[in-house]
């Protein structure tokens, strides 16, 4: 059981706070933020014990939702039930920010009360709670994100599906509708000689149904999909397989697998509002190069002169692809004193961040195929033959929108309801983040 939920903004502004029992103080939200303020790097562990009491909580957007017990409880059920919550606020509110609690206040606080009753977990079912919803939600719009496609290539705006699942019937004027997202993280860290040290994929096919009815969807995925061991023919050299790829995977409750073995055909039974279809992970060789190469040259050979550093970074992806909101970032010496950079073209800009020691270089867009350069001088006072040591690994942040590295496809999308009429709207996308993108120089 659970004392009390707690919603806190990034800046510690208490957007939402039920008590279930009265057995925790009311400070229990200044004395979490105190805790992981105080921690080093701001890494905060998701569950920690202070004075009696146990403090659980998961962030999601800039966003804590907190949950605090005095019992011996099980530590994943209640983070799981936080994700529910989480989820459910965003299925019911549209998005997940701290506009959009302030403003569904009554919702969210609704959601609670049915959710948690004297602390004890209730149905966290999206479709069962619709009935006992009184509230509506106010609808938020949220910052661009990539764009969606459906199959024929139309273009969906950016918050199409940032709404409400209540109140999705036809005749209220809503669209029926079901997105997918194909999300992968990427964790790579390469060798000061360009070899892979380590290559691993994080993928999730993420569903948001907008559907009237209880259709059974039929998904397929590449039909050239190996998982684990099996058999395949059709291996070309290692970075140019054509062939998609995974080690292992788990599904959705609502998916059945009947077909899957034969053909990669998912059939799905789809709950209202946003569920993961699949979870997934490849590591190892990948079936596609990996995104971005690295080409530093280091010049500190004259102790008179500043330190050169000269970064080429080249976008191994398609020509008709490209990546945003890349970030190379760069420790440098911590004796550094200022630091001067030559582009090598527009849409680019640097930062010397002297606290942290690290130089930022920032591009806003990034076609494939191409190359981008950077040059760096390092004013660095007291220099000894340690100095070197202290400059680097590189690291990478980017989006690579439409654009995965496992090569997972979803070949079709049906629908089959032959109770309704109607012809919904179907729009994927395919999005590929950096977790962690390491390169020695």
């Amino acid at each position: 059981m659970i004392s009390q939920f707690v919603i806190l903004s990034q800046h510690g502004d208490i957007l939402l706070f039920k008590d279930y029992r009265g057995d925790v103080g009311k400070d229990s939200p200044e004395l979490f933020l105190q805790k992981i303020r105080g921690l080093s790097g701001g890494l905060a562990p998701p569950t920690f014990h202070h004075d009696g009491i146990h403090y659980l909580h998961v962030k999601h957007n800039s966003l804590y939702f907190m949950a605090t017990t005095r019992s011996n409880v099980s530590p994943f059920m209640v983070i799981e039930l936080i994700n529910r919550v989480a989820s459910l606020c965003k299925d019911y509110c549209g998005v997940l920010s701290e506009e959009a609690i302030r403003l569904n206040f009554p919702l969210v606080y609704e959601i609670l009360d049915e959710v948690i009753d004297f602390g004890y977990p209730q149905g966290t079912s999206t479709d069962m709670l619709k009935a006992y919803m009184e509230n509506s939600p106010v609808l938020v719009r949220e910052g661009t994100t990539p764009g969606l496609f459906g199959a024929e290539r139309r273009m969906v705006p950016s918050t199409a599906a940032n709404k409400s699942i209540m109140g999705t019937a036809i005749n209220q004027g809503r669209k029926n509708e079901i997105f997918v997202d194909v999300l992968e993280r990427l964790t790579v860290l390469i060798s000061t000689s360009g070899s892979v040290l380590r290559a691993d994929i994080d993928g999730t096919i993420q569903m948001k149904s907008f559907l009237v009815g209880v259709p059974d969807i039929s998904m397929s995925l590449s039909d050239n999909l190996t998982v684990n061991h099996e058999q395949c023919f059709f291996l070309l050299p290692t970075g140019y397989n054509s062939h998609a790829h995974i080690d292992e995977c788990s599904f959705h409750e609502s998916v059945d697998l009947s077909e899957f073995g034969q053909s990669r055909v998912l059939t799905i039974h789809p709950p209202q509002g946003e569920f993961p279809v699949m979870k997934y992970q490849a590591s190892g060789d990948l079936p596609s190069l990996l995104p971005f190469r690295l080409f530093p040259t280091v010049n500190d050979q004259d102790s008179t002169r500043d330190m050169e550093l000269v970064l080429k970074v080249f976008c191994d992806v398609p020509s008709t692809s490209h990546a945003v909101n890349v970030m190379v970032r760069v420790p440098v010496p911590k004796s550094t004193t200022s630091v001067s950079h030559q582009l090598s073209g527009p849409g680019q800009n640097v930062e010397f961040k002297a606290q942290e020691h690290v130089v930022a270089w920032n591009i806003k867009k990034f076609p494939g195929a191409t190359e981008l350069t950077a040059r760096f001088k390092l004013a660095v006072a007291n220099r000894t033959p340690s100095t070197r040591l202290e400059l680097g690994p590189v690291s990478l942040k980017f989006e690579l929108p439409m654009y995965i590295c496992s090569r997972l496809q979803i070949r079709f999308l049906r629908l089959f309801d032959h109770e309704q009429s109607y012809v919904p709207y179907r729009w994927v996308r395919y999005v590929t983040h950096s977790d962690s993108y390491v390169i020695r120089i």
